[in-house]
């Protein structure tokens, strides 16, 4: 009986990591009408190093699209930043040849979830249709912010992004590690 309790954490947490390498592929196969660009980490007015690297590549699938949209999402999130993580990304997306008038900024959201919701809403407002939406984060955030949009109510295709080499094992187990709080995570929003 002992030896059959540890097949299952070995079973879930080898489903995970198939779900897991699955999602940090992407999944958007069509251009869509807008694309959120997921925030993280701003010190004072300077993106770290991961949000650099989401600007960019959203930047690069712009040029690829130039009919998308661009949302780039998230607030002041932490007491050391001096400009919110929309307008972090926004600098960098025109930085990199997206004109102004191609990106809404969605600059109020403290949470995965809030960016969502609140996107979807800046799109509704501005009579974007919302039912072609897609994501750019992290590859390794792909999947659990792919739910996050699904509990919000925004069913979303993916766009992946690098993330720095020296952080991806740190990142995965995190992942891995909150994952399974995203039910209770929900229940509290409701």
């Amino acid at each position: 009986m002992k030896k059959k309790i540890w097949l299952l954490p070995l079973a879930l947490g080898g489903a995970f990591a198939a779900l897991e390498a699955r999602a940090s592929r992407g999944s958007c196969d069509t251009a869509p009408d807008a694309l959120l660009i997921l925030g993280c980490r701003v010190r004072g007015t300077e993106a770290e190093e991961m949000l650099r690297m989401r600007a960019e590549t959203a930047a690069a699938y712009l040029r690829e699209h130039p009919a998308v949209i661009a949302v780039p999402c998230g607030g002041v999130v932490h007491d050391d930043q001096e400009k919110s993580e929309a307008q972090a990304i926004r600098e960098i997306l025109l930085e990199n040849g997206i004109d102004d008038g191609r990106i809404l900024l969605e600059d109020r959201s403290t949470t995965t979830y809030e960016n969502f919701v609140n996107a979807a809403a800046l799109l509704a407002d501005k009579g974007i249709p919302t039912d072609r939406i897609a994501f750019l984060s992290s590859e390794f955030h792909l999947l659990r912010a792919g739910l996050i949009g699904r509990l919000a109510g925004v069913r979303a295709q993916s766009v992946a992004a690098p993330s720095p080499q020296n952080e991806k094992l740190k990142n995965y187990l995190r992942e891995a590690a909150v994952f399974p709080l995203l039910p209770f995570e929900y229940l509290k929003k409701k």
